[in-house]
C-alpha cells in the first residue's frame, strides 16, 4: 500500500504540477502572416495588422496606384518557420500556416522608415509576465555586410508609442524570397531590462524616432509590432533591396491567480496536517 508519507509527497507534487501547467503559456501572441500558396500580394489588414511608411506616416497603400501592395504588404511565398504546427496564437484567422510573410521592397523601403503593428490583442501585465518578443528576419542588402537594416520592437502604452533602443539586425544576406524559409534568422528582444525610445506616430502626419525614455511601466500593451529606420547608404550605394519578416511572437507566462495559489497552499497544508495526525 501507498504509505502516508509517499501519499503526501505525491499529492503535493500533483498539486504543484497542476499549478505550474496553468501558469506556463510560452506564446502569448503569434502572427504567421499566412496566405494561400500562389495568392496575390495583399495589404497588412488581411492579417489584422497595419503599416505606415516615411516621416509623414503614409498608409501602406499610399502612392501605389495599382492598389496591389507590391512594395509593402504580405505575400504568399514560403514563410519561416515553414510547416509544422506553428500556428497563430491570439491573432486573426489563418489561411494555413506554411506560406506567407510580410515584406517591404523598392525605393520606399530603402529611403524611408516604417512601422507595422497590430491592435488585435492587448497584453495586461497584471495577467501576463512578458518574457521576450521575437520574429524571423530575411532581409537582402545590396552592399552586404554594410547597410543591413535593423528593426526595433514597437509598442503602445497609454496611447503613447515606444521603440526598443536595441536594434535587432540579422547577420546574413537572404538573397530572395525563396531563400527566406531556409535562411531567415530569428531576432529576439528580452523584455526584462530593455531600454526604450520615444516614438512619435500620428498616421498621415508623423513617424519620428525620439530619445531614450528608459524602462517602461507595467501598463497594458495595447499595440505592438516593428519599427525600422531608413536604410543606410554605403558610398552612394543603396544599402537595402528588400526587407522580409515573419512569425512575430510574444512569449511569456501567465501570472497565477491568487485564488489558485491559495488553493495549492491549503491543499498542501491539509496533507501535512493529515500526516501529523497519522503520526500522533
Amino acid at each position: 500500500m501507498l504509505s502516508l508519507k509517499k501519499f503526501v509527497l505525491l499529492s503535493g507534487a500533483i498539486l504543484m504540477c497542476v499549478q505550474a501547467t496553468h501558469a506556463q503559456e510560452p506564446a502569448i501572441y503569434r502572427e504567421t502572416f499566412s496566405q494561400a500558396a500562389g495568392a496575390a500580394n495583399t495589404n497588412f489588414e488581411f492579417d489584422g495588422w497595419s503599416g505606415y511608411w516615411s516621416p509623414t506616416a503614409q498608409n501602406e497603400a499610399a502612392g501605389n496606384a495599382a492598389g496591389t501592395w507590391n512594395n509593402f504588404g504580405a505575400g504568399s511565398s514560403l514563410g519561416r518557420p515553414s510547416g509544422g504546427n506553428f500556428t497563430n496564437v491570439n491573432a486573426g484567422p489563418e489561411v494555413g500556416n506554411t506560406n506567407g510573410f510580410a515584406f517591404s521592397s523598392g525605393f520606399n523601403s530603402v529611403s524611408n522608415n516604417f512601422i507595422v503593428y497590430t491592435t488585435q490583442f492587448s497584453i495586461n501585465q497584471t495577467i501576463y509576465n512578458i518574457g521576450s518578443i521575437s520574429f524571423y528576419s530575411g532581409n537582402t542588402s545590396n552592399a552586404f555586410p554594410n547597410g543591413m537594416p535593423g528593426y526595433r520592437i514597437a509598442i503602445q502604452m497609454d496611447g503613447n508609442w515606444y521603440a526598443s533602443d536595441q536594434l535587432l539586425v540579422q547577420n546574413n544576406n537572404v538573397l530572395n524570397a525563396g531563400a527566406f524559409a531556409a535562411s531567415g534568422q530569428q531576432l529576439v528582444l528580452n523584455w526584462a531590462g530593455s531600454i526604450w525610445d520615444s516614438l512619435t506616430f500620428v498616421p498621415g502626419t508623423s513617424l519620428v524616432l525620439g530619445g531614450a525614455v528608459g524602462t517602461l511601466p507595467s501598463d497594458p500593451v495595447t499595440a505592438f509590432g516593428l519599427y525600422s529606420d531608413p536604410a543606410v547608404n554605403t558610398n552612394g550605394v543603396g544599402g537595402i533591396q528588400t526587407r522580409r519578416w515573419d512569425s512575430f511572437e510574444i512569449d511569456g507566462t501567465a501570472i497565477p491567480e491568487p485564488s489558485s495559489v491559495a488553493l495549492v497552499v491549503m491543499g498542501l497544508g491539509t496533507l501535512v496536517g493529515l500526516r501529523r495526525s497519522r503520526k500522533a
